[in-house]
């Protein structure tokens, strides 16, 4: 059976095709092959993309909204084509040579002139938006209107879906922290988190040894004003991230990256909480409406940050999430004792966050879904969809995840290679690993292209950029020369599994960089680039199984520096999404100062 998950309309549209017979599952985010960060359209360009062959059965998570009728964004949506959805994208994508290192008001700039400029594109803009009045009004005229808009979009490339489902937002983030996780087949809890998904910004499922599920908790995102200002912890940190004039549903790392060198302010934070509570017998979060409606204030929220300064500021939103979630988990394990934890959800790649469950709560095994921002509801309306129809889905706990994109043959690499004028290049077939090894043990970035591409916002080693943790300046030089980012973002280490144990005093094998660990004190002077200010490394332990590449890469790496560990941070340029195709690799290489590209076996240096 062939189903593909979707996640259309909103941020980071994506497919999964699951074929349960071969037991194979691809899925990417739209903005892989469009390159627009969280691409908000559709999966078009996915499907024009790749030959996907044959799909049995759609599905797809829908959203309160979508159900309701009662935001106008579905109605909008659908009534984009092809044209239309070009036209936008032309006005979206950057101009990646000037716009850089342009601040947020100038970007805006851009995009307004380049929007007027375009008389075609306003028309058949403002066209959709004329068009959607055409659509009812009521939940049922809006999820047929939406059906047929799916068919349309497969019928168009000549798959014809049998059937097309339509499952819970939230539980779409649930059912795949759960099926992919170690823990299937075992009794676990699975928390979503997130800003306003179908109405609600928190769900909590029991799952039991049979993987039956229920719902035990929920907190609700109730309407503060207009606008888009919703109760929810997902919202609250939205707001922050703009008041910090970054972008909210992009931005929040850069927050929780900051908050790191500061101390909350005791009376922001303590307002803050006194908007909350949480209902021990029903388990879930609310809020006072009057006492929340402050934090939706930007000039309020802005005037507090002069106030106190930047870190300071940062780190009044970040312990909130954390002592809030926290103070609710203890709660949940009093009713439910259980060890084992899944997260899923956009605010659930807050990597510390995850910390401080795993040191301030009772659950010691937690498993944070890689892909647990909106791009992962197109794995779980795919799962659900199986399980619909009876299929043995048992085997994807021991897929290799998240290794669910494309990969190119060594031919079709060196194809490519052949094609550009200002590089050269050497095969290195099998010593790959070792010449990278070298090459980083000597203070050179370089770049990684093997096997298949990454799904979910972490580069796991086959789109990495690595460079030497030992090197002080390798942070430095990675910041300001090759991503063009904050110098006080940090990045994750890969680790090899078998350092784990030396290295940090309580940890577990955590295997996607979603979760952060005390380093040993010890081992920070020698790692200074692997640690963040607070001494936490957010690390991904890489065994054989795992990567089999990659692997020897950091094997290679410990035998001539003593460490197995590597600097890792995805092969993207700021403002660019991670690289998908040898082409991307090669430009994003040639355009930053990046020295080596290491690509299917192939060395890679500018001519």
């Amino acid at each position: 059976m062939r189903i593909a998950g979707t996640k259309y309309c909103g941020h980071d549209s994506a497919i999964c095709l699951l074929d349960t017979k071969q037991k194979t599952v691809f899925a990417m985010s739209t903005e892989r092959v469009t390159r627009i960060k969280h691409d908000y359209i559709d999966i078009t360009p996915i499907i024009e993309a790749y030959d996907f062959g044959s799909v049995d059965y759609v599905a797809h998570s829908y959203s309160d909204f979508e159900d309701k009728g009662n935001d106008g964004e579905l109605r909008e949506k659908m009534t984009y084509n092809k044209d239309i959805e070009k036209a936008l994208r032309s006005i979206i994508k950057p101009n990646y040579a000037k716009d850089l290192s342009l601040s947020r008001t100038e970007k805006n700039k851009l995009i307004f002139k380049s929007l007027f400029s375009n008389f075609s594109a306003v028309k058949a803009y403002y066209g959709a938006k004329f068009k959607r009045a055409l659509v009812k009004e009521t939940p049922e005229g809006n999820r047929r209107a939406f059906t047929n808009y799916i068919r349309q979009n497969f019928n168009k490339f000549n798959l014809k879906p049998k059937k097309i489902f339509f499952y819970d937002h939230h539980l779409c983030h649930a059912i795949p922290s759960y099926y992919l996780s170690p823990f299937n087949g075992n009794e676990a809890l699975a928390l979503t988190l997130d800003g306003q998904g179908d109405g609600f910004f928190s769900k909590l499922y029991l799952f039991n040894a049979a993987n039956d599920y229920e719902l035990i908790g929920e907190s609700k995102a109730n309407l503060i004003g207009d606008g888009d200002k919703f109760s929810s912890i997902g919202r609250i940190y939205n707001y922050f991230t703009e008041a910090m004039d970054l972008y909210p549903n992009s931005d929040e790392g850069k927050v929780e990256a900051l908050a790191a060198f500061g101390f909350a302010d005791e009376n922001l934070l303590a307002k803050l909480k006194e908007a909350t509570q949480i209902d021990k017998d029903n388990l879930s979060i609310n809020y006072d409406p009057e006492k929340l409606s402050l934090f939706f204030d930007l000039t309020y929220l802005k005037t507090q940050r002069s106030k106190i300064g930047d870190a300071n500021f940062c780190a009044v939103v970040q312990d909130y999430l954390e002592d809030t979630i926290v103070e609710y988990l203890n709660c949940v394990y009093e009713k439910y004792p259980l060890s084992n934890l899944c997260l899923s959800g956009g605010v659930s790649a807050n990597i510390i966050m995850s910390l401080n469950i795993y040191e301030r709560t009772h659950f010691k095994n937690i498993y944070v879904l890689p892909s647990m921002a909106d791009d992962g509801l197109a794995l779980g309306s795919a799962i659900l969809t199986a399980i619909h129809y009876d299929q043995d889905i048992s085997w994807l706990k021991n897929h290799a995840m998240p290794y669910f994109g494309d990969s190119y043959s060594r031919e079709q690499v060196k194809n490519v290679l052949d094609n550009f004028q200002n590089i050269i290049y050497d095969d290195l077939h099998n010593e790959w690993p070792k010449h990278a090894a070298k090459s980083v043990s000597e203070g050179k970035i370089c770049a990684l292209f093997h096997g298949k591409m990454e799904f979910g916002p972490r580069a796991l080693g086959n789109r990495s950029i690595v460079g030497n943790p030992m090197i002080e300046d390798t942070r430095t030089i990675i910041n300001s020369k090759v991503k063009m980012r904050p110098s006080y973002q940090p990045f994750c280490p890969s680790i090899l599994e078998e350092e784990r144990e030396r290295l940090f005093s309580n940890s577990f094998s955590h295997k996607h960089m979603a979760i952060a660990f005390r380093m040993r004190d010890e081992f920070i002077k020698d790692l200074p680039c692997a640690v963040h200010i607070d001494g936490t490394a957010r690390p991904q332990f890489v065994s054989e199984e795992d990567n089999p590449s990659y692997f020897a890469y950091l094997k290679a790496l410990k035998e001539i520096t003593g460490y197995g560990v590597s600097l890792n941070t995805s092969f993207n340029l700021h403002g660019r999404t991670i690289v998908r195709t040898p082409e991307d690799a090669i430009v994003d290489y040639i355009d930053c100062n990046i020295d080596e590209l290491y690509i299917e076996g192939y060395r890679v240096m500018k001519s």
